[in-house]
């Protein structure tokens, strides 16, 4: 069976779609050490952000 050039094409494009992507979250929600001035719900907020950033990477890298 082949794969016909559409479909890599896609596949491709698609590639670089998550690519950018994931670059975007890590740029705009990077892992960052926390500071002893934040506050506790600062901390707790960016972890948060942070989590939801790696989920997306792992699904993307998994699928």
């Amino acid at each position: 069976m082949s794969t016909s050039h559409n479909t890599l094409n896609y596949l491709e494009t698609k590639g670089l779609q998550q690519n950018a992507l994931i670059a975007e979250l890590d740029k705009n929600f990077p892992p960052l050490t926390p500071h002893p001035s934040e506050t506790t719900n600062a901390i707790m907020y960016r972890a948060g952000q942070r989590t939801v950033v790696e989920w997306v990477i792992n699904y993307i890298e998994e699928n």
